[in-house]
């Protein structure tokens, strides 16, 4: 809930936390804290900023402990008391394939105190076998066994998860002033994208009890990315199951067989981050020396940038411009403005980079030069978004960020006439466009915010089906699974009991979820735009509509 002045309509500052999952979840935690704009925040004496970060071994957590170390340091400087800060991280040991067993045996009990309405499935076996043998520290981990591992902390033993999330929710309930929540992580990373359908779960239906908005932001793989455990093929049931719990008629048919602890948790909303575009640009910059070090590089400097443009946006402001901007999805108006998404609650947040230091151009060189890369790359914007060609919404946000003397009119008209082809035609389409300026004059680039998107409409969605489509395997195709796995559902599957319907079921019994096969294939008709979905649903309510002379 936002606060606002009666008399000027003035929107309160808001305060942002962070809980980060993996290793990217880890670097986005770092990115916030390397702003500056986060200590700014906690001038106000009513204000807190909570980060945590979770993750299986530490070895990408030491830039995040470092920069939070520096944090405390600058907060002291400015005397800004520490204590309205917490930031910690988890760095969680791999348990034995013995003590994973133990905690995965004990699984029903778990959700049954949880949820006591669970049914206790008599057929129920844990979905590792006994003899699984565990990823090491720093090896990519498959999904579902980074689910189990996540239940054998949150569960199990000193519940070391379940007290972190309570200090986690602690800190924010001492906050004075709205709260978001935004929850990283990798959609093709398996440990993020595998502990967070149970971790945010817990987090926003449990310990917040759907009263902050969450936001998840799930970054997606670029082409030049390290492969992942199950590769391209595992990003299609994390595709399918952020969507059953994006999509309201999906999630509907995920509670009608489950209960409500499976409502979906991201009540803020969930931003898709692309990187093609930055890596595209920034993977240009050298050719010379040692293949794997430069390899490194550019990947490490693409998702550095990306992760830094995104940080740099949602603190401006004081977080009322992430505020303001999750409105025209549907996710953080009053009550009584709220409207339904349907199959297109996917929003895009796209960090289109234009121009890179020492490529194409260079300082001093015209300035007709500069526009002319500049504009080259906006035209690119369409082929690395990661929407398939056709996708029409009636709302687009842009926040370009450059030199003063850069951008002009000819790169505006440029830029709004790449974005009008997503556009709805005439004024059902609204095109919103801000200009910032960067600290260095030899970068410019545009955060593009692109709501109304359902997952048919993402290239990445169709990859991955494709490669999924590929693997005959039965466990491996498990092995990319998450959520629903301890209920006995193989939510990419089709449901052997019931005809047409998705949900494999692990034990051959009835576990299921309403949700066409076809829907999840993504070969269900689905809506035109998001114009369709919500007029669909007020259709009733325009009836009564009062005409005025």
């Amino acid at each position: 809930m936002s606060l606002y002045h009666s008399a000027t309509g003035s929107q309160s500052p808001h305060c942002i936390h962070a809980l980060g999952i993996g290793k990217t979840g880890a670097y986005m935690v770092e990115a916030l804290l390397r702003t500056g704009e986060i200590e700014d925040m906690l001038d106000d004496p009513r204000a807190r900023f909570t980060g945590l970060a979770v993750d299986i071994g530490e070895q990408d957590m030491h830039e995040l402990k470092e920069y939070a170390g520096g944090f405390t340091q600058r907060l002291e400087e400015r005397e800004i008391p520490t204590d309205r800060h917490q930031v910690r991280t988890v760095a969680l040991e791999t348990p034995s394939s013995e003590e994973l067993r133990t905690s995965l045996n004990r699984w029903r009990e778990y959700l049954k105190m949880e949820y006591p309405r669970y049914y206790w499935n008599p057929n129920y076996e844990p979905w590792l076998p006994a003899d699984m043998e565990m990823p090491k520290p720093g090896e990519s981990c498959p999904r579902a066994i980074a689910k189990a591992i996540y239940g054998h902390y949150y569960y199990g033993g000193d519940k070391t998860l379940e007290k972190e999330l309570d200090l986690f929710v602690e800190s924010i309930n001492k906050t004075k002033l709205p709260s978001m929540v935004l929850v990283f992580f990798s959609l093709a990373g398996g440990t993020g994208s595998g502990m967070v359908v149970d971790m945010v779960r817990h987090l926003s239906n449990v310990k917040l009890g759907r009263r902050i908005p969450v936001i998840g932001i799930g970054v997606l793989p670029f082409s030049g990315d390290e492969e992942h455990a199950g590769g391209t093929a595992a990003l299609y049931p994390v595709i399918n199951e952020i969507d059953c719990m994006l999509d309201d008629e999906k999630n509907q048919g995920v509670m009608a067989v489950w209960g409500d602890l499976y409502k979906n948790p991201f009540t803020g909303g969930f931003l898709a981050l692309p990187q093609e575009h930055s890596w595209q640009r920034l993977s240009q910059y050298t050719k010379t020396g040692v293949p794997t070090i430069r390899d490194g590089l550019r990947k490490g400097v693409t998702r550095k940038f990306v992760d830094d443009s995104f940080t740099r946006f949602v603190v401006q402001d004081y977080g009322r411009l992430l505020f303001k901007m999750l409105r025209p999805a549907g996710f953080t108006g009053a009550p009584h403005e709220r409207n339904i998404s349907g199959d297109r609650a996917w929003t895009i947040y796209d960090v289109a980079k234009y121009t890179h230091p020492g490529v194409e151009v260079l300082p001093g060189e015209p300035r007709g030069k500069w526009r002319e890369v500049v504009g080259k790359w906006i035209g690119y914007i369409p082929k690395w978004s990661g929407l398939k060609e056709g996708f029409k919404t009636d709302y687009i946000e842009v926040n370009t960020v450059g030199p003063r003397e850069m951008w002009n009119d000819t790169l505006q008209k440029k830029l709004e006439s790449v974005l009008g082809e997503y556009l709805l035609d005439g004024d059902d389409g609204t095109l919103v466009t801000t200009n910032g300026e960067f600290f260095d004059e030899l970068t410019c680039y545009s955060n593009i915010v692109i709501p109304g998107v359902a997952k048919t409409d993402l290239t990445a969605f169709y990859a991955a089906r494709d490669a999924y489509d590929q693997i005959e395997d039965w466990d491996t195709k498990l092995m990319m699974h998450s959520w629903l796995l301890d209920l006995g559902v193989i939510l990419s599957e089709q449901s052997i009991r019931f005809d047409g319907m998705a949900g494999e079921c692990i034990w051959g019994c009835a576990c299921w979820v309403v949700v066409p096969h076809a829907a999840i294939r993504g070969d269900a008709p689905g809506s035109a735009d998001i114009t369709e979905v919500q007029g669909a649903h007020i259709a009733p309510m325009v009836q009564t509509v009062v005409p005025t002379p």
